[in-house]
C-alpha cells in the first residue's frame, strides 16, 4: 500500500488498496459535517420538542417537523411557539429547548457506519477534511474522550473560524475546507452532510454530496445531493470508485429498511448493465459481416436441361 499523500507512483502493485487518485484522477479528498454526518443528532431536537411542547399539552403534527427540518433554532423556535399556540416568546422557547438539548448535544453518538468508513478512507491515501457548526472550545468538548478517531481528520473549520464570513447555505465553509487540503478540488473532492443547507452550500461549492437524512424529509430538499442515504453504512466506497472494504459488513438491524434512493441506485446500475449489454450488442451488429459463401454452379445436368 503506498504511504499517505501519495499523488505520482505508477506502478499498479504498489497502489493496491489506494485511492485511484495516485493513479489516475478520481475521488481523493472528503469532507465531513460534524453534526449530520459524523454524529447522529437528527432525532435530539424531535425528542426535545415533543417532551417540551408536552409541557403544554401540545402534540407537534408530522408537518411541522417536516417544515422545520432547514430552519435555524431561532427559526424553529419561533414557528413552533406560532403554530402551536404556545403561551411564551419564542426567544425563551429557544432558551428551554437549548437547556434540553445541551447535555445530548454534548456527547452525541456516532452515525451507523462512520467508525469504519473513516479510518477506511484514511488507510487508502485519502486526506480527510471536518466542519461543524460548533466554535472552537464546543468543538473540543464534544470529542473529549474520542481524540484518537478525530486524528484521522488533517483540518478542521469551526463556526469561530477567522476566515469564514458567513455560514451555510452559503458555500464559505467548504471552500475553506478545501483550500486547506492541498489539491482538494470540486474534481475530486466528495462531502458527506445531512441538512437541506449544507447540500446547498456543498453544491454551490460544485462539490458533490452525499446527504445523510431522515426518510421522511421532503425529496425536494435533496434535488442537489448526488446521492441520500438514511443511513450511512448504506454507502458503498466501490460507488465512488474507491477501494472497497475489506472488513465484512457489519449486521444490519432488523427494523432498518434501505432508503428509497439506495434501492434507485440498485435499479441504475441494473440499467447500467443493461444498457452496456445493449451497447456491445449494436456494436457487434455493426461490424462488417463476413461475404456469403459463392453460390454453387449449377450442374451440368441441369444445363442440359
Amino acid at each position: 500500500m503506498c504511504t499517505f499523500g501519495c499523488r505520482t507512483c505508477k506502478s499498479q502493485p504498489d497502489c493496491e488498496g489506494c485511492s485511484p487518485k495516485c493513479c489516475s484522477p478520481c475521488i481523493s479528498y472528503c469532507i465531513f459535517d460534524l453534526e449530520s454526518a459524523v454524529f447522529d443528532t437528527r432525532h435530539v431536537y424531535r425528542k426535545a420538542l415533543k417532551e417540551l411542547v408536552r409541557c403544554y399539552d401540545k402534540r407537534i403534527p408530522d408537518i411541522l417537523h417536516v417544515q422545520s427540518g432547514p430552519m435555524t433554532i431561532s427559526e424553529m423556535s419561533e414557528l413552533f411557539c406560532r403554530k402551536l399556540d404556545i403561551p411564551m416568546s419564542w426567544e425563551s422557547f429557544r432558551y428551554e429547548l437549548n437547556e434540553r438539548t445541551s447535555h445530548l448535544i454534548a456527547n452525541p453518538p456516532f452515525m451507523d457506519g462512520i467508525e469504519r468508513l473513516v479510518p477506511h478512507l484514511r488507510n487508502s491515501c485519502m486526506e480527510l477534511g471536518l466542519i461543524t457548526s460548533s466554535n472552537e472550545a464546543n468543538y473540543c468538548s464534544k470529542i473529549r474522550g474520542r481524540e484518537d478517531f478525530f486524528e484521522n481528520f488533517s483540518t478542521v473549520v469551526c463556526a469561530d473560524d477567522p476566515e469564514l464570513r458567513a455560514p451555510k447555505p452559503e458555500p464559505d465553509v467548504y471552500l475553506i475546507a478545501m483550500s486547506r487540503l492541498g489539491d482538494a478540488g470540486p474534481d475530486c473532492t466528495l462531502v458527506f452532510d445531512g441538512t437541506p443547507k449544507g447540500v446547498q452550500a456543498a453544491s454551490d461549492a460544485r462539490l458533490p454530496v452525499i446527504m445523510l437524512a431522515e426518510k421522511d424529509l421532503p425529496c425536494c430538499w435533496s434535488e442537489l445531493a448526488a446521492l441520500r442515504f438514511e443511513y450511512l453504512d448504506d454507502f458503498e466506497p466501490e460507488m465512488y470508485n474507491l477501494p472497497p472494504f475489506t472488513d465484512p459488513a457489519p449486521k444490519r438491524r432488523s427494523s432498518r429498511r434501505r432508503t428509497r434512493y439506495s434501492q434507485r441506485l440498485t435499479v441504475i446500475r441494473a440499467r447500467a448493465a443493461e444498457a452496456a449489454a445493449a451497447e456491445e450488442a449494436e456494436a457487434e451488429e455493426e461490424e462488417p459481416a463476413e461475404p456469403p459463401p459463392p453460390a454453387a454452379l449449377p450442374s451440368i445436368l441441369n444445363l442440359r436441361e
